[in-house]
């Protein structure tokens, strides 16, 4: 009997052991604190398909918790437009503020100041977001593996003028997809070593056709979520609706941000498969445009491509729709 307890409790030691090591693989795996919990992937699951009202809740008591992926998450949200729904654009103020922030100041405080303190790569957003975030940032979030990110990180050092893409584009980590950004500022590009139809040749006075812009927007990763919304929506005429719904946004460096909030956190295809994905191009294109606009975009897509016409139109109707319980 005392031999067989020996037995019993060397293999418990084991079994243990054994659990103990997958929990700290799980642990070391994650590129954020807190995003291997699986109330945090619920919670993902169901912002990404399901009712805001039900997940935005759920991310925020996770973040009040210490859940960093979820403070990042929120802060995406919060920061990002384009991924906010009805229900939270008609939540009063200061719920809204309660929700989806901190506690702090007047206006609460950005869930991405907690991130940041624990994570390393939810820092980046928080550098990101100030006035003053150098160039150089886009290679820190292509090495972080946030593709998405790194293109809008270059986007905004143009927009700001902060100069040191021409030195950037030396670098063989510096994104080909926004290789026209660098040629703005001074740095020697080569159209012909680009895709045909990739939209950025026309910064290079280089010709992009049409069947060319076809054939890059069924390819180029920075196309899928143009590509994606087109496939599930209108896959009578992939094709025409991608075009339309790549001019409907106003500029190709819109298209060049949309995407996963984070590629971390969320993989860009589930991303760009999801309701939440598709609402958020949609929203990007009505945003594009005021009031006046929009009514002659919708005119303009009736003629080039009704399918995607009718989804930008009844997005419009989704945010002037008078709430439903239980839905956004």
């Amino acid at each position: 009997m005392a031999r067989f307890r020996r037995i019993w409790l060397g293999l418990s030691l084991v079994i243990l052991g054994g659990l103990a090591a997958v929990s700290a693989m799980a642990e070391s795996a994650e590129t954020v604190p807190g995003q291997a919990d699986p109330g945090f992937a619920a919670a993902v699951t169901l912002w990404l398909d399901g009712p805001e009202e039900a997940a935005l809740p759920q991310l925020a008591e996770l973040a009040r918790g210490g859940n960093t992926a979820a403070q990042l998450l929120l802060a995406l949200i919060d920061k990002t437009p384009s991924l906010q729904g009805p229900w939270l654009a008609r939540l009063p103020r200061a719920d809204r503020v309660a929700l989806m922030r901190a506690e702090g100041g007047l206006s609460g405080v950005s869930w991405v100041r907690a991130a940041a303190v624990q994570s390393p790569h939810a820092a980046l957003w928080q550098r990101l977001w100030q006035a003053d975030a150098p160039a150089s940032l886009g290679l820190e979030f292509v090495r972080a593996g946030e593709a998405r990110a790194a293109r809008e990180a270059l986007i905004y050092a143009t927009l700001r003028e902060a100069g040191g893409l021409r030195a950037l584009a030396a670098d063989p980590e510096y994104p080909e997809a926004v290789l026209y950004l660098a040629h703005l500022d001074g740095a020697e590009v080569d159209a012909d070593a680009l895709h045909p139809g990739d939209p950025q040749r026309r910064v290079l006075s280089a010709e992009v056709r049409t069947q060319d812009l076809d054939d890059w927007l069924a390819s180029a990763p920075e196309a899928l979520p143009a590509r994606a919304l087109c496939e599930a929506r209108c896959g009578a005429d992939v094709p025409a609706c991608t075009q339309a719904a790549n001019g409907a946004l106003g500029s190709h460096a819109a298209l060049l941000m949309l995407g996963s909030p984070s590629e971390a956190l969320i993989d860009p295809d589930r991303f760009a498969e999801s309701a939440r994905g598709q609402t958020a191009f949609l929203r990007r294109v009505i945003l594009s445009a005021d009031a006046r606009g929009r009514q002659s975009l919708i005119k303009r897509l009736q003629d080039e491509e009704p399918c995607f016409a009718a989804q930008v139109t009844a997005e419009i109707e989704r945010f002037r729709a008078q709430p439903t319980p239980g839905t956004e």
